[in-house]
């Protein structure tokens, strides 16, 4: 969603180039099998998610069948249990259906399974990601898995996100040295557990994920946009300033330029509280962050602002309506001093989401639902003193975010961006 606002157009997802790469057995001539083929064996690792939003349990069964294709003789799958993507207590069934779709391909076996409370940690917390990697290593003492297993801790209240590792029957954990492929789409989640995975393993991805995965490992590299919004406030010599607290600060820099965090603007990275304690504090730092974004609505040499309010999202996930109405009323009173303060400094404030989420927290069935939501995301603004806006269109998408960003700031459009929700004319100076 992100690299879309900041597109201005319509992005193919990189699961769309996955997918195709598959289909065209594109994907079986990549070099990248030339560094697993040489040992004999590979081990997939991933989130097992039917939600797409960081990676797909058919790309963990399109890998291992890459994998066969190219004669690579041992392959060990060991899937992630989702429960914040995907819908929470649905891991038994997409588990099920791993096992249906890897029956076939030789050569395969699953190895070590367990929650993405540690696999996917982004806090910075080394040592949370070693819990992952120690069990998938075989540093620690493991469980023998049984579905009963994963039923009682589901029955427990608890989410398959917490799943502690477990090994299946006939499983094998990693030796040092052994490669590993990691097959996350999106690369915010999966860092910390490459960086950590390569202090032991040879690690291999699917994308760029920075420190310990060399470029040589990376079967399908990203390059960055070469036309967005911060390309036309580059052009126009505008600079901006990006402000979220860390656990949101790549969505309004590296995503949103294109997959270039460099490319424009000056960030202020306003610190995150731990993921385990955001129960406890639902609030997290929507406060700071409105501070610095008030400060800089302040300041008369500033003109353009990127901000990120993390709470509906991080909270939502949670699945708790009483947490997720603490969050939103926090929220309500962040927005209340941000449009003053638009107001009061002569600012446009543009508004939205890049997906639902704390709009369901409970399910059909009265459990749980922290899932993201299909349903339309809102789009609405505030005009600064002076100006006058007019509706182009009431419904869009997110590619028609940034042309209306460029429209408040009294830009020209480019031909190649969507057309802005709203129209703004300034008045003279």
């Amino acid at each position: 969603g992100h690299l879309t606002i900041g597109a201005g157009c319509v992005v193919p997802a990189m699961t769309r180039r996955l997918l195709e790469a598959f289909r065209d057995r594109s994907w079986a001539s990549n070099e990248g099998w030339r560094h697993v083929r040489t040992q004999g064996l590979v081990h997939v690792l991933g989130l097992l998610s039917d939600a797409g939003v960081h990676a797909l349990a058919r790309t963990m069964v399109h890998a291992a069948q890459v994998a066969a294709c190219v004669e690579v003789p041992r392959i060990i799958v060991h899937p992630v249990l989702d429960g914040v993507d995907s819908l929470a207590g649905t891991a038994p069934a997409l588990l099920a259906e791993l096992r249906a779709s890897l029956s076939g391909v030789a050569g395969v076996r699953l190895g070590v399974v367990q929650g993405r409370r540690w696999y996917c940690d982004r806090s910075g917390d080394l040592e949370l990601s070693r819990v992952a990697a120690r069990a998938l290593t075989g540093r620690v003492e493991l469980p023998a898995f049984a579905d009963e297993r994963l039923e009682e801790h589901l029955r427990s209240g608890a989410t398959e996100a917490s799943l502690p590792a477990h090994l299946f029957t006939g499983g094998s954990t990693m030796l040092p040295g052994e490669p590993v492929l990691l097959t996350s789409h999106r690369a915010d989640r999966a860092r910390q557990i490459a960086q950590v995975l390569a202090e032991t393993q040879k690690v291999l991805a699917l994308v760029d994920l920075g420190k310990g995965v060399p470029v040589e490992h990376v079967f399908f590299p990203q390059s960055p946009l070469d036309r967005g919004l911060a390309h036309e406030l580059t052009r126009a010599g505008i600079s901006s300033v990006r402000i979220a607290e860390k656990c949101k600060f790549p969505h309004v820099t590296f995503f949103l330029n294109g997959l270039d965090a460099g490319i424009e603007g000056r960030g202020v990275c306003v610190p995150s509280i731990p993921e385990q304690e955001i129960p406890a504090k639902p609030e997290m730092s929507a406060r700071e962050v409105t501070q610095e974004i008030v400060r800089v609505l302040a300041d008369p040499n500033e003109c353009a602002l990127i901000a990120n309010l993390a709470n509906l999202d991080q909270v939502g996930h949670l699945g708790n309506l009483e947490l997720a109405t603490r969050a939103a009323a926090e929220i309500d009173g962040c927005f209340e001093r941000i449009a003053g303060a638009a107001r009061e400094h002569g600012w446009t404030l543009l508004v939205t989401s890049d997906h639902g989420n704390a709009d369901r927290v409970i399910g059909e069935n009265g459990q749980p639902f922290g899932s993201h939501t299909e349903s339309p995301v809102p789009f609405f603004f505030q005009a600064a003193p002076g100006a006058r806006a007019r509706w182009i269109s009431q419904t869009g998408s997110l590619a028609n975010v940034a042309a209306s960003f460029l429209s408040a700031l009294g830009l020209e459009l480019p031909g190649w961006m969507e057309a802005p929700l709203v129209r703004f004319t300034h008045s003279a100076g």
